[in-house]
């Protein structure tokens, strides 16, 4: 139930929770892009007490997906608050568009990199190496801009419910191209739930 939820609402694989995949051959790659506390998550949930006296029922299959959700959310967060120190700025400032871009280009990287912190920073402080180390360089760097522009237009296009979202706060709305962590930290949640299916379609053209 766990696995069908995440490939169904975001194609989001969590290792472990595959029908077909073993509970003792949890891995965890480089490029997966969850927190290294998840695959202890999953192991401690895999081994527990409770699954070995009672198994599991619905109601715990909606904690555990409560709980990884929340990982995924904390994860998220702290990767972005890495980037926002990466480019020297301050959570609590607003961005402009164009910066919001950049922010979100160098996410990616660091995103896709992992742990590799260094190399990140090395390709962002070069990035003319970027196309020749991560594939499709100039389209994922589009898929992460286009985060900035789908925003602008859900405000746009409902103000009210984009406000109601905390997609948008006091000066910041469809007439104002302006981005708060909040509003970074939403697009990149986004991305963590498109993009398996972006980078899918990109690899089969």
């Amino acid at each position: 139930l766990v696995h069908r939820h995440f490939n169904r609402e975001s194609a989001i694989h969590v290792r472990g929770f595959e029908p077909s995949r073993p509970a003792s051959a949890i891995g965890w790659g480089g490029a997966d892009i969850l927190s290294q506390r998840v695959p202890a998550f999953v192991e401690s949930v895999l081994e527990s007490r409770h699954k070995a006296e009672s198994g599991f029922n619905l109601d715990d299959a909606a904690h555990i997906v409560a709980a990884l959700q929340q990982l995924v959310f904390d994860a998220e967060g702290a990767l972005l608050a890495k980037v926002y120190e990466h480019h020297r700025h301050r959570a609590e400032q607003s961005l402009s568009l164009n910066q919001v871009s950049v922010l979100l280009e160098s996410y990616m990287v660091y995103w896709m990199l992992g742990e590799d912190d260094g190399v990140a920073r090395s390709l962002l402080a070069d990035k003319k190496l970027l196309p020749d180390t991560l594939p499709h360089w100039f389209q994922l760097a589009g898929f992460a801009r286009g985060q900035a522009d789908a925003l602008i237009h859900r405000r746009q296009s409902a103000p009210v419910a984009s406000r109601a979202a905390g997609l948008s706060r006091a000066g910041h709305n469809g007439l104002s191209a302006s981005f708060s962590f909040e509003d970074a930290h939403s697009m990149v949640g986004d991305i963590s739930r498109s993009f398996a299916s972006y980078w899918e379609a990109q690899c089969d053209s």
